[in-house]
């Protein structure tokens, strides 16, 4: 039978009250600046790299012209359906740097931002990869003839010899590198977002959150 506390006893079973030294709560809430930190980061390069990739998309057969070879331009549905990708994903890396940002001020719309970024983006490597694979054998074959098409350029040179010349494309060849590097790039895509769709769901990041919400 449990004896029944005297009055003004300690209870034994009552927890331990937090002392000076207990930092649990700090600990807890080290997650904002190393994830908000981070996504900074992811945020702005991949703004970057996408704008950068889109140019390189719509002008690479501009550019090779100006280098001397005469190459075809990419097919219209793998230019727009690129342009409209990258235009989304700018959008959603804006997204990232500025809810980041505004994370690491303890903003709770910083948070949100964040979250739907991660939803979002996941969503995009999902589409993309999709659209990578109906547009697949136009690609191939634009990268089958921008090859032979190089390669007759060079030719025309009369310092490059027949030995120095690229090899002949191999469309087997080409498919197979294109479909690892899809692969390779969706991964790599996914990796931060999902790592982020887990960090905002976790409990006491959202008990930080909950409390920037009460601070205000």
């Amino acid at each position: 039978m449990i004896q029944p506390t005297p009055p003004g006893a300690a209870d034994p079973f009552a927890p331990y009250p937090p002392t000076a030294g207990d930092d649990r709560a700090e600990r807890q809430s080290r997650w904002l600046p190393v994830f908000g930190t981070i996504s900074v980061v992811v945020g702005v390069l991949g703004t970057c790299m996408q704008g950068a990739g889109a140019g390189m998309a719509i002008a690479s057969d501009r550019l090779l012209k100006l280098g001397g070879m005469d190459v075809s331009p990419a097919p219209k549905v793998v230019q727009y359906v690129g342009g409209v990708q990258a235009a989304v994903l700018m959008l959603l890396g804006i997204t990232l740097a500025v809810g980041a940002i505004m994370m690491l001020r303890r903003n709770p719309l910083g948070a949100k931002l964040v979250l739907f970024w991660a939803v979002a983006r996941l969503t995009m490597v999902v589409i993309g990869l999709g659209a990578a694979l109906v547009t697949l054998n136009a690609q191939v074959d634009w990268q089958v003839t921008m090859s032979s098409e190089i390669r007759e350029s060079l030719r025309k040179n009369p310092e490059i010899r027949e030995d120095q010349l690229p090899p002949i494309a191999d469309r087997a060849a080409i498919e197979k590198k294109a479909i690892w590097g899809l692969a390779g790039a969706s991964l790599a895509f996914a990796i931060w977002p999902f790592v982020m769709s887990i960090v905002m769901t976790r409990e006491n990041v959202r008990r930080d959150v909950a409390s920037w919400s009460r601070a205000t």
